[in-house]
């Protein structure tokens, strides 16, 4: 009789100590902030320094379709139009892709492909950022300032190419 009482009384502190754990591993709802969304304004803010392509660049990339295209997406990313930065994986990929083999081929240099690898991975790793619904307003901030960064860069690397090939150019005529 004793044993039994002291059973019942095992099963009952079990049965307790199961259910205060069952309480306390249940799935805690994850707090959207309402004021997580971006304004024109905090991509204004963003710190970074905007280079933009010389005369002698642009001339050489205006038929550069893909390059016309991303700067087109990046003035709608400014707006705050962020569907292509949240398509799908693939297709993102497939632009890359095309980008990357659509390059004029006066300026596959290695230091320009590499910003444009750069420039690539800072676009994945932002559509990965503004695709995931919980993502907090500073994470794709930073997402976006890192990728205007890697872009501004790549216009850097391409405006000293054709400013390196420009003192070439009159390094020669001085010296005939």
């Amino acid at each position: 009789m004793r044993g039994s009482k002291f059973y019942i009384l095992i099963l009952i502190l079990l049965s307790i100590s199961c259910k205060n754990l069952s309480e306390k591993a249940a799935p805690v709802a994850l707090e959207v902030n309402a004021n997580n969304n971006i304004t024109e304004s905090d991509i204004e803010k963003l710190d970074y320094v905007e280079y933009n392509l010389s005369s002698d660049a642009r001339n050489v990339l205006q038929d550069w379709q893909k390059y016309n295209e991303l700067q087109g997406y990046v003035s709608f990313l400014k707006t705050l139009d962020f569907s292509f930065f949240n398509e799908e994986k693939t297709i993102l990929k497939t632009f890359l892709n095309d980008f990357n083999t659509e390059m004029p081929q006066s300026i596959k240099t290695a230091p320009i492909l590499s910003r444009a690898k750069v420039l690539e991975t800072k676009l994945l790793k932002l559509n990965s950022v503004m695709r995931l619904d919980n993502m907090d307003k500073a994470t794709q901030l930073e997402a976006i300032q890192e990728f205007l960064t890697a872009l501004s860069n790549f216009n850097l690397q391409v405006n000293k190419k054709f400013e390196l090939e420009a003192n070439l150019v009159d390094k020669e005529v001085i010296e005939q």
